[in-house]
């Protein structure tokens, strides 16, 4: 038990001073000792397809909320995955995140980088997707994400 506390600590230190990355320099005990899929119920994850100019409200205005767009309103524009993590869990997170937009069968993978416990703040994520992706239709694009890893500290 001492063994593991100690083997955590020594982890979650160079964790700590890592640069991003984290979970792709993992070793397999590191990886066996850390993860923690279960955690995923802790972390709030919110992905959107969005605009150059709704990125621009966003980053001026740090509390602005981000109002997914219909597809049609999104036709021929260059459009960008915007992916908001928060974490209201007791651990320190960090990962890997899988996200799969609707006409798209590879995911989109993006590096959670550490993420404190029980902050208010979101960890902001933004991904250059291009335009023309979308069908001028009035649905909402559809985004799923699953963890590929999930780590606790």
């Amino acid at each position: 038990m001492i063994k593991r506390f100690f083997f955590l600590l020594l982890i979650g230190t160079m964790g700590f001073f890592s640069s991003k990355g984290e979970a792709a320099k993992l070793d397999p005990e590191s990886h066996a000792a850390l993860s923690d899929p279960g955690y995923a119920k802790h972390v709030e994850v919110l992905c959107y397809l969005v605009t150059r100019d709704q990125l621009a409200k966003l980053f001026a205005n740090e509390n602005t909320n981000v109002i997914q767009k219909s597809n049609k309103e999104l036709y021929h524009k260059i459009l960008f995955l915007l992916v908001r993590c928060r974490n209201r869990g007791n651990y320190v997170a960090f990962g890997t995140l899988n996200c799969y937009l609707f006409n798209c069968k590879m995911p989109i993978p993006i590096e959670i980088t550490r993420m404190p416990a029980i902050k208010p703040e979101y960890h902001d994520y933004v991904i250059y997707i291009g335009s023309s992706i979308v069908f001028s239709n009035d649905e909402l694009p559809l985004i799923k994400y699953e963890w590929d890893c999930l780590y606790t500290m």
